[in-house]
């Protein structure tokens, strides 16, 4: 599921996908499901 959300939000933000912004922001949103996860990472 990580790795899923991660290349939705890489394809999405293209040349400007920053992978240690990525893994700060999610990491920061706390204890939570997958789905939860999925969809705060894939909303924009």
């Amino acid at each position: 599921m990580w790795l899923e959300v991660r290349e939705a939000a890489r394809r999405r933000d293209g040349a400007a996908f920053d992978l240690k912004r990525f893994h700060h922001h999610a990491l920061n949103l706390g204890p939570m499901g997958l789905d939860l996860l999925r969809a705060e990472r894939t909303a924009r």
